[in-house]
């Protein structure tokens, strides 16, 4: 890989960084670490201005699972946008949309009735949480107003999915801002006591959640967890039983259970 960038990198860095701010980043940071300026992707490999290429390993912050200039997603994309590029969906509709809906229902194993569409996960955390308390107000729960997340979690930028989540790189400086939030250990495996089994140590940390969820579960509207993964958290795991545990335990106590998934769904791990 060559250390020196061509003048078409330097270039594209100098005009970024007196206009861009960039998200989740420390910009005094790029005094030191040069942004990496990219050209074109294709597959899994990205390549910058000087011909170097690199293994987009993150999809892109997990969404492009299907790799960068993906011929089908491609035409497709073309078609569409020769037909119509975009409509709002508020008191209109389109074939689009209304396809998406219907084949994302039948592939549910819960068998979903009704989609919500956000353009990104913090806005679809946000959504969701306000799907939850608006519910248990209709209901005549009013005092149902607060939610349950794990340590380590990581949910969103916005407010309200910041608030859920238990970073603090991205939370702490925004504290007085946030919804008061109910913070439970995280099973993460990667702490669990050398005699214990991923599923017994997943098994003994639930009792901590079962307890809340026992003594709140008046005031509380949901619980939101990642699934098997905390991706921002450093991707600590914890299995499998942790999430059929605690979907009993909100059906018994009157909870939604909030999935807030990035990277194990819709057959990411082999199975639905």
């Amino acid at each position: 890989m060559s250390k020196k960038k061509s003048k078409a990198s330097r270039n594209l860095i100098d005009r970024d960084l007196k206009v861009v701010w960039h998200p989740c980043t420390q910009m005094k940071d790029h005094e030191k670490i040069p942004l990496i300026p990219i050209k074109e992707g294709k597959g899994v490999w990205l390549k910058d201005y000087d011909g170097n290429q690199y293994i987009d390993a993150i999809s892109s912050w997990w969404v492009n699972i299907f790799g960068h200039s993906n011929p089908y997603i491609n035409k497709q994309i073309i078609k569409q946008l020769g037909n119509l590029e975009h409509v709002l969906l508020a008191g209109f509709t389109h074939e689009p949309a209304v396809n998406l809906a219907e084949r994302l229902i039948k592939l549910s194993p819960q068998k979903i009735k009704k989609c919500f569409f956000t353009d990104n996960g913090s806005s679809a955390v946000d959504a969701a949480m306000k799907m939850s308390y608006h519910y248990w107000k209709n209901k005549g729960f009013k005092k149902k107003s607060k939610f349950i997340s794990l340590s380590n979690s990581y949910h969103g930028e916005t407010l309200g999915s910041l608030s859920v989540s238990n970073i603090d790189l991205y939370k702490k400086t925004y504290e007085e801002l946030m919804i008061d939030t109910i913070i439970v250990e995280s099973p993460d495996c990667y702490l669990k006591d050398e005699n214990h089994t991923d599923k017994e140590h997943t098994e003994i940390m639930f009792d901590k959640m079962l307890k809340v969820i026992e003594k709140k579960h008046k005031e509380v509207c949901a619980v939101i967890v990642e699934p098997l993964v905390q991706c921002a958290g450093y991707m600590r795991m914890y299995h499998p039983i942790y999430l059929k545990l605690l979907r009993e335990a909100c059906n018994k106590y009157h909870i939604h259970l909030i999935a807030d998934e990035i990277a194990v769904g819709f057959g990411r791990t082999g199975t639905m």
